[in-house]
């Protein structure tokens, strides 16, 4: 029998689902986008959800067998090309001209979302305050590529406003790696002097002032190469394109190899591989074909490989942990991790001229795939002091496995949180903007006379308002 022969694996499932999913989304992308305002992000979790153990169980992780590691590299690899793309496009000496409005996001106000992120957890959740601290740090950073998909709104805002989101999720995934270190450090470490050491020395000046020179040396000197090369006729044209790309796959080798702090050493090489004007230049940008296509395959796997690996039994099995718990901690995250302090300090962010621009920079403070990368991290770093309670020698032992039982589970759970809210909040904006635009035109329409004057006699400049809709949609929402 043909039956017989028939043996699908849950890798082959995938792959067909995934693939499928990509081809869906490319064949309805214009419908999902203009007429229902989907993002991605959303979606593609929606799919792993439902294909995944907790609905349909047609894709069941555990039998793949691939553990932390292929889910840190997968997400490494998406924010990677995403924050390269965001040093690339931003424009010329951005982060040198708004150093001020940069360091208050990348200062105070991630400062504040860790330590109120700490807080929460421990009071509602129960954890201790050195397990809290590190899982806190694994969602200060701001993500890349739900930024993106906010971003490449034409109406979501003013250029200055996307500027400064978008400089923000490209830096702030490798200036998350200092409150990350900073509370392994004090878990690990017995001694205030043994901290102060290994997070000045290892953390502040080698991961990451080393990581931005390197990563800008790199790219800079890549871009160098590349004109060299071009002008004297030794590289073939249909290979100047895809040589960021490959760029990107260097730096975040080159950076995992030495240890130093991927995502900084790869933001600063886009910006460095740009500075000669290679995000300008016929010659040497990067192909808008397939920078798209990757950022979007990239994007699209992660979070429906996302959707498949929510633990969903956590929230019921870990002691600490209840769905009323989960909720009220993701609510409190979403209210409080940014908004009240972008607010408060809007007067020292010069990008920022209202409030309005506050609320909404407050607001889009999207946690996503470097929330997953810092936690598994995170973890990785808290198995090796994670031992068998028979043999455990001390409390950090034990504070440590709490960290190790507690960090994925409330990542995914507030990733997920994210997700739903800030990936549907532009398509909420959009909708009700529309909806407000057709019924004003409604309005004027019954308002006319049928020669195309108002009810006091004055001609009207259009009779059929609703026509013309799309002139009203023109400014940005902010």
């Amino acid at each position: 029998m043909v039956w017989s022969h028939i043996h699908p694996t849950a890798l082959h499932l995938s792959f067909l689902f995934l693939s499928g999913s990509i081809l869906l989304y490319t064949i309805f992308s214009r419908l999902l986008k203009e007429s229902c305002h989907l993002a991605e992000p959303p979606l593609a979790t929606l799919i792993g959800i439902l294909i995944g153990p907790a609905v349909s169980g047609i894709v069941e992780p555990q039998p793949w067998k691939f553990g932390d590691h292929v889910t840190k590299e997968l997400a490494r690899l998406t924010a990677g090309m995403q924050v390269f793309i965001v040093g690339i496009e931003l424009p010329r000496n951005y982060c040198k001209r708004h150093w001020k409005s940069l360091g208050m996001v990348l200062g105070p106000v991630m400062l504040g979302g860790w330590f109120m992120c700490a807080v929460m957890i421990h009071l509602v959740l129960g954890a201790s305050y050195s397990t809290a601290l590190i899982i806190g740090a694994c969602l200060t950073p701001t993500d890349p590529v739900l930024v993106a998909t906010i971003l490449e709104d034409p109406d979501a805002a003013s250029d200055r406003i996307k500027n400064l989101l978008a400089a923000e999720s490209g830096m702030n995934d490798g200036t998350s790696f200092p409150f990350l270190y900073l509370g392994i450090f004090l878990l690990m470490e017995n001694s205030v002097a043994g901290v102060l050491k290994n997070f000045t020395s290892v953390t502040i000046l080698y991961q990451c002032l080393a990581s931005s020179i390197i990563g800008w040396v790199l790219g800079y000197g890549a871009n160098r190469a590349l004109r060299y090369a071009h002008m004297r006729g030794d590289v073939a044209e249909r290979f100047v394109a895809p040589f960021p790309l490959a760029l990107v796959t260097f730096c975040l080798g080159f950076s995992s190899t030495l240890g130093m702090d991927d995502f900084l050493l790869v933001f600063t090489a886009g910006i460095g591989y740009a500075h000669n004007g290679g995000a300008e230049e016929e010659a040497y940008r990067l192909n808008p074909i397939a920078t798209s296509f990757i950022s979007f395959a990239l994007s699209l796997g992660t979070f429906v490989y996302f959707g498949v690996m929510i633990p969903w039994d956590s929230a019921t099995d870990a002691p600490k942990m209840t769905p009323l718990r989960v909720l009220t901690f993701v609510a409190l995250v979403l209210l409080l991790r940014r908004l009240p302090f972008i607010v408060a300090l809007k007067r020292w962010i010069p990008d920022i001229k209202t409030y309005r621009e506050a609320l909404f920079c407050g607001h889009f403070g999207p946690m996503g795939v470097g929330a997953l990368f810092l936690s598994i991290e995170a973890r990785d770093k808290l198995e090796e002091r994670c031992v068998p309670a028979e043999i455990s020698s001390g409390p950090r032992d034990s504070y440590a496995c709490e960290g190790v039982e507690l960090v994925w589970p409330i990542i995914c759970f507030t990733v997920l949180g994210s997700v739903v809210v800030h990936g549907l909040s532009m398509s909420a904006a959009k909708l009700v903007k529309v909806f407000m635009c057709r019924r004003q035109g409604k309005t004027k329409v019954n308002g006319s006379l049928p020669n195309g004057h108002a009810e006091d006699g004055t001609p009207e400049p259009y009779h059929d308002e609703e026509n013309r809709i799309g002139e009203h949609t023109d400014g940005a929402l902010i």
